[in-house]
């Protein structure tokens, strides 16, 4: 039982920790080992979905380091990934772009629908000209790609 508890709270401080953009505190609680990468919170947000939300582009690029880290998880009340977050995130239009960047890279889906049935490139009206072509060109590089063994989105490392 104690175990359980102790893992519950690594992964609260992960999720604290991204919300919060301490890299160092993640750093930590990685050394301990001790957490699940894909942790939801009661809305079903993850730490990724923290990353995005609140441009915490450090321990973004912390996290997508994690083996089987789901970077196409939806979060339950909007059904938004962290791409969906990261391309509305509005604070920095070069964080935002770094983020969509680099979740692009990690194997974010572009194409997938929200619950509103929106995808990333509805949210990318009004972003600049390098959010749109981000966008632009990783939609169609879906669209050539057969992604047809990737059904969960799971970035694994070998």
């Amino acid at each position: 039982m104690m175990a359980d508890e102790e893992k519950t709270t690594d992964n609260d401080l992960m999720l604290a920790a991204c919300r919060n953009d301490l890299d160092e505190m993640l750093e930590d609680i990685f050394k301990e080992g001790d957490f699940d990468i894909n942790h939801t919170d009661d809305l079903g947000d993850t730490a990724l979905h923290y990353t995005a939300r609140f441009g915490s582009l450090t321990c973004m690029e912390l996290l997508l380091k994690i083996p089987n880290i789901n970077v196409n998880l939806k979060n339950k009340k909007e059904g938004n990934t962290p791409l969906h977050l990261a391309v509305q995130y509005e604070e920095d239009p070069e964080v935002a772009l770094n983020m969509v960047d680099i979740l692009i890279d990690a194997g974010a889906d572009p194409r997938v629908q929200n619950n509103a049935k929106s995808t990333v490139e509805d949210y990318v009206v009004g972003r600049s000209d390098d959010m749109r072509d981000l966008i632009d060109r990783a939609v169609a590089g879906y669209d050539m790609e057969d992604h047809s063994d990737d059904e969960d989105h799971t970035v694994t490392f070998k």
